[in-house]
């Protein structure tokens, strides 16, 4: 009997050895296809030309100096790596997580990847992305059993909205985006508006007077019809900021999030790296 017993824990030890082995294959693919995508549109997509933030409200203006001094080397994409935990609800277990996340500059774009330590043994994967005006969001239990996703047309504005987010952390930015525009509102809070094709998204950007910037969020939607939260859209609160390559950003991150079934979601990121991919090719477009 014991003997039986012994087995059958070991069938399926091994059993999700395999099913995590497959599903984490799958996931990587998943994942690849559309850093793959994003770096097309990356390398094709010319860099604006560096353009005067004299028009700015002053917060963004003083923030802007700040974060970028006198650096004006061309920047067209941001890689991440971070580490961090998360929680689901506002009382829920901490869970550990890491992961890493690709930011197009010339066009809005990003692909976000996540590894989440749910228990022994059991882990969560997650992707999160905004290519080519499409967006997707997908938990997945083993890397391989869906847990909640989103389609592109539930999300969009929400996934727009999250790049817009973090792009403290890469500030540059903010002297060369077409997509990107402000709106005073007082001394220490300006409205961002950003663009991509036939969409639109604001956010309240609020400002320390020292040239940091704190926070930028916006306000929870819901679905008329079922007063459903709309996934995604939440706020993130900026601190530690450290000199990266000549720039000034953040490298702690809270964040909240609704997924895409409406559960809240807190986050908090330490960036560990970033790389900015400056080369001949990105100083060729950008001239």
């Amino acid at each position: 009997m014991l003997a039986e017993l012994i087995f059958g824990i070991l069938v399926w030890v091994v059993i999700i050895i395999i099913i995590t082995l497959v599903g984490s294959n799958l996931f990587a693919i998943m994942v690849s296809e559309q850093i793959r995508y994003l770096r097309l549109i990356i390398f094709y997509t010319p860099l604006p030309a560096t353009a005067s933030i004299a028009s700015n409200p002053e917060p963004v203006r003083g923030y802007v100096s700040w974060a970028l001094g006198e650096n004006p080397k061309p920047v067209d994409c941001a890689h991440v790596r971070y580490t961090g935990r998360m929680r689901y609800g506002h009382t829920g277990r901490w869970m550990e997580m890491n992961g890493e996340a690709l930011f197009s500059l010339a066009a809005p774009g990003f692909v976000w990847h996540a590894k989440i330590a749910y228990a022994p043994g059991i882990g969560i994967e997650a992707l999160d992305y905004y290519v080519h005006h499409e967006a997707g969001m997908t938990f997945s239990l083993f890397s391989l059993l869906p847990l909640d996703t989103a389609n592109s047309d539930e999300i969009r504005s929400s996934s727009l909205f999250r790049y817009l987010a973090f792009t403290p952390l890469f500030p540059m930015i903010y002297r060369s985006s077409g997509f990107i525009g402000w709106e005073t509102v007082d001394e220490l809070t300006a409205k961002a508006i950003i663009r991509d094709v036939d969409r639109s998204v604001k956010a309240v950007a609020r400002f320390n007077g020292q040239g940091r910037i704190e926070s930028i969020g916006t306000y929870p939607k819901t679905y008329p019809e079922i007063a459903r939260p709309v996934p995604g859209l939440f706020a993130n609160r900026f601190s530690g900021y450290a000199d990266v390559a000549g720039y000034r950003i953040p490298m702690q991150i809270a964040s909240e999030q609704i997924l895409p079934h409406g559960e809240y979601v807190c986050a908090e990121y330490s960036i560990t790296d970033v790389v900015y991919n400056i080369s001949d090719t990105v100083k060729g477009r950008a001239a």
